[in-house]
């Protein structure tokens, strides 16, 4: 089987793997996404067994992560993981940082009220008020022999990395898509902020290539980490990670305290020698004094071109890179002269 496999192994890429095609330019033009949300049933979560609190999220999202299919590598890495035990953290939709957020980031940086209030009119019901929503934000951190084997890679990434990008990438929308939709069932009303309308990636004015939801601030406001000179979120268990989120009609209450230092867990930014990141870039991209335009562009135009070697080389429609989160102090945690 395995022969079968190898020798049938995504053949003609470019044209055969569609999953990479939607993963590495669908979102760009919302190719394969939902065009219909679950419609919201009644409110059922006051029963003992389906009480929609913090432990119901965090249990269940790591219990997904442990046991869903979807969490598994293709040839030739059958049976490992793609993603590790995940970090899980909540932050009141009105939280005064997501105004910041449009000022930082760009106005087009949409918040969590403006992203329920869509799913509510899908749903013919109120809007509701900032204090009533939160995000749930989740770090799904990468396999070790991933971050390992792109670690060893001076220009292009290994091929568990190209495999992460693509098969990574599709499992957060459908790990997310299982939990709103069990979520909706119940009459919670939820949605993964990537699923909304107005969601795209694109190229703005001030701010280079951006998103109107960033999962990564939304990561850094639910308390999970802080952002190195390579513009990954360094958390307790590193940099190496997919990020994703949820934004419910829900109270939850924070339990990870925000770093009121975006660099809090960077050697670079808290004055001591490393910028081993700009060290391992293959194109110069990292200078280390914060994101920039210029940065982002030589950055984007890197992982085009990685899109023709993940094809030669593993079949993978996929580009990525990731060199810089890799073979660095913050791959798995944060620096140890950091810790506290």
């Amino acid at each position: 089987m395995a022969r079968r496999m190898k020798s049938g192994y995504r053949k003609f890429s470019y044209l055969s793997d569609w999953r990479g095609i939607k993963v590495a330019i669908g979102e760009l033009f919302r190719w394969g996404y939902p065009r219909h949300q679950p419609r919201l049933g009644e409110y059922r979560a006051a029963s003992p067994l389906m009480l929609f609190d913090e432990d119901w999220f965090i249990n269940t999202i790591k219990d997904m992560v442990r046991t869903h299919p979807e969490n598994s590598m293709e040839y030739p890495f059958f049976g490992e993981r793609i993603v590790n035990e995940p970090m899980i953290a909540f932050v009141r939709g009105d939280d005064p940082i997501f105004d910041e957020f449009k000022r930082i980031i760009g106005p087009h940086h949409v918040s969590p009220e403006e992203i329920l209030r869509w799913q509510a009119q899908n749903n013919n019901v109120p809007a509701p008020h900032p204090a009533d929503i939160s995000v749930v934000s989740f770090i799904l951190p990468l396999a070790w022999q991933t971050v390992k084997d792109n670690a060893d890679m001076t220009r292009w990434p290994s091929e568990r990395w190209a495999q992460t990008r693509l098969l990574g990438e599709g499992f957060i929308p459908i790990l997310v898509s299982e939990i709103v939709n069990i979520l909706m069932t119940n009459g919670v009303l939820a949605v993964d902020p990537a699923f909304i309308r107005s969601f795209k990636k694109k190229q703005y004015p001030n701010g280079g290539w951006s998103s109107t939801w960033s999962q990564r601030h939304a990561a850094y406001a639910a308390g999970l980490g802080t952002f190195g000179a390579h513009d990954f979120l360094i958390t307790e268990k590193g940099c190496a990670h997919i990020v994703g989120s949820i934004v419910v009609n829900l109270r939850l209450k924070a339990r990870m305290k925000r770093n009121d230092d975006i660099h809090a867990h960077c050697l670079h930014f808290q004055g001591k020698k490393c910028l081993r990141c700009a060290a391992k870039c293959p194109v110069g991209a990292i200078q280390g004094n914060g994101s920039n335009i210029q940065k982002k562009e030589k950055c984007s135009q890197h992982l085009s071109r990685t899109l023709w070697h993940c094809n030669r080389k593993y079949h993978i429609f996929i580009y990525g890179c990731g060199l810089c989160s890799c073979g660095v102090p913050c791959s798995f945690s944060i620096p140890e002269a950091l810790k506290k």
